[in-house]
This record gives structure tokens, sequence and C-alpha cells, in this order.
């Protein structure tokens, strides 16, 4: 009897043994594959870094024309005029490749309630809006920088 409990203790421990050695290689396992996720994601964010901080650069502009073309009666004709030129600037090109939709929807709202004509493109400028839009859907790809919008 004693020779029988013996052996079945034994038995329980090599199962435990092995229980545990499968749950700590699992864990083991686990760990790795979200270190691996961590680490992709870093080096995405690392490799859209230029595009986001041109984005972040881009908007500081954008802002900065907004402010003096929203208060017109606090500048002088030369700050509104050169306001107005960056403004446009931003909305025609440059700032069209690295915007999020709903900045562009707001610069649009913007553009309309300080000058109509800020939104009606020439050809040349319908054409370069186009062109900003497509490599902004290119950087979008190549970058997956979708998710900085949300």
């Amino acid at each position: 009897m004693l020779d029988t409990i013996a052996k079945a203790v034994q038995v329980l421990s090599i199962v435990a043994g092995v229980v545990i050695s499968v749950l700590s290689f699992n864990d083991t396992r686990n760990k790795e594959a979200e270190a691996r996720v961590a680490q992709a994601e870093a080096a995405r964010l690392e490799a859209a870094k230029p595009f986001l901080e041109l984005r972040q650069k881009l908007y500081m502009e954008a802002l900065a024309a907004a402010g003096v073309l929203s208060s017109p009666e606090l500048h002088d004709a030369k700050e509104l005029a050169d306001a107005r030129k960056r403004f446009r600037q931003l909305y025609v090109a440059e700032l069209s490749m690295v915007e999020c939709p709903n900045v562009e929807v707001s610069m649009r709202n913007l553009a309309e309630a300080i000058d109509e004509e800020v939104t009606n493109f020439s050809p040349a400028q319908s054409a370069a809006f186009q062109l900003s839009h497509a490599l902004r859907d290119s950087f979008v790809l190549s970058w997956e920088v979708e998710q900085a919008c949300k």
C-alpha cells in the first residue's frame, strides 16, 4: 500500500512538473509576442515621426493664419494680406498633404467664412490640391498614420 502511494505521489509530481513547465513556456511565449508587438508599434511610430512633425508644424502655421484672419480688426493690411496668402498656400497644397479629414473640413469652413475666393481654385490650384491629397493617401498607407487622426 505504501508502495502504491509512493508511486502515485511520484506520478503526480511528474504531471505537476510537466504542467508547470508547459504553463511557464506559454507565459514566456506570450510575453515575447507582446514585446514584439510593442516593438513593431514603436518602429511604426518612429517611421511616421517626420510626417507627424510636418503635420504639427503646418497645423500651427494654419492656426496662426486663422488667428489673424478671424480677427481682422486687430491687424493691419499687410498682416492680413500675408495671413491670407499663407492660409491659401496651406489650404491648396501643403496642409492638404498631411491633414486629417476633420481638419480639412474645418479649413474649408474657415475659408468660406473668411473669403469664399479661397475655395475657388484655378485649374492649377485644383491639380495641386488633388496631388496633395494623393500624397497624403500614400503617406497614410505607407506610414500607417490613419489612426493618428482619431
